[in-house]
């Protein structure tokens, strides 16, 4: 069967702002100064599925720095636009109805744009599984990876590895960001992996869940679809956005689905989802500093220092984020990085737009 990728390209990555901005999200920027990740992750799926049939989604607002960013890489006809960002679930199942409505038939796998990988070997082998896995067990598999500490800011796979094929597993339950002990738990216990948000399944089957467990989604979006090459179809789709659910794949489809199955991955991954872990990706320093760019610090110890052609100086400072553009900067606590999401929303609403 043929193998197809959608790559979510829509997100705002709003916890890495100032270094992520509505016009310019994570997915467009580098986390090692190399290539920037949609690149990287394009570069990475077709060594498993050929360019022509991957695809992006994304919001319409991103079309043209997509465009640019993809010219080489992807055939700019397999950008699929979004009319507003809708979370997982409204982007899953338009992606699904939109390509059964263009190609008919296919596995599809949906993976983030933000992944941050550097093993593409065991990736691809993963990858590769999750395919084949697909086609046997005719269900949802998604690729869970194997935990090396008890992260708080990643889901979690519970897999019934007594039912264990060679390559996949059934999945008990998901769960969203445990507390601290909890992921002590799930990691002692080697019963759990970190979801990476990557999905794969035959159209159909994903089609199928989404009519099961989100039926407005299906009936908006498809009743939306057949007027895909009508003049007016850029309203009629944005009425269906608006009309459906602002909910999470995973809670609308896969924590109700007891079909799901799972792929062990064994390569390194992290979704870059807040300035603290973009920490990952940089180089550190005898005081355990993780700095780009200029900095110069006396008595400065395990602190994420990002700078973009200013010099930053410290004093006294230990587990610090400061991360300065052109622009804006922003400093804070390192166990506090996931509330910049929440100050973004602050910004906005106190007059500070132009700098989101």
């Amino acid at each position: 069967m043929d193998k197809y990728a959608v790559i979510m390209a829509g997100g705002v990555g709003s916890r890495l702002w100032p270094l992520s901005r509505e016009a310019k999200p994570k997915q467009f920027i580098s986390a090692d100064d190399d290539k920037c990740m949609l690149i990287q992750t394009i570069e990475r799926i077709c060594e498993v599925v050929p360019a022509e049939k991957c695809f992006i989604i994304t919001n319409k607002n991103l079309h043209d720095i997509t465009l640019d960013t993809i010219k080489g890489f992807l055939p700019s006809s397999n950008i699929i636009l979004e009319p507003t960002r809708k979370n997982t679930a409204t982007c899953i199942a338009y992606a699904s109805v939109f390509l059964k409505h263009k190609i008919g038939s296919g596995i599809l796998s949906f993976i983030p744009a933000d992944g941050y990988v550097k093993d593409n070997t065991n990736y691809r082998k993963a990858l590769e599984n999750a395919y084949l896995a697909a086609e046997i067990t005719n269900n949802i598999v998604t690729i869970g990876i194997n935990p090396t500490y008890p992260a708080t800011e990643y889901g979690y796979i519970h897999a019934d590895f007594s039912t264990c094929n060679e390559n996949f597993t059934h999945v008990i339950n998901f769960y969203e960001k445990p507390e601290l002990e909890n992921a002590k738990l799930y990691l002692d216990s080697g019963e759990y992996l970190w979801n990476s948000g990557i999905v794969l399944g035959d159209m159909n089957v994903i089609i199928d869940n989404i009519k099961r467990y989100l039926p407005d989604h299906f009936n908006k979006l498809s009743e939306a679809i057949v007027h895909l090459d009508n003049q007016d179809y850029d309203v009629i789709i944005e009425k269906a956005y608006e009309e459906v659910q602002n909910i999470s794949f995973d809670k609308g489809v896969l924590e109700n689905s007891k079909q799901i199955y799972t792929v062990k991955g064994f390569f390194d991954w992290d979704d870059i989802g807040s300035l603290d872990s973009f920490s990952k990706t940089l180089s550190k320093d005898s005081s355990g500093n993780s700095i780009r760019g200029k900095h110069f610090g006396l008595e400065t110890s395990d602190s994420v220092i990002y700078s973009d052609d200013v010099l930053i100086a410290t004093i006294g400072i230990n587990n610090m984020i400061i991360a300065s553009t052109k622009d804006a900067i922003i400093i804070c606590p390192r166990d506090r990085a996931q509330e910049i999401k929440s100050l973004v929303e602050k910004l906005k609403q106190n007059g500070y737009e132009y700098f989101i």
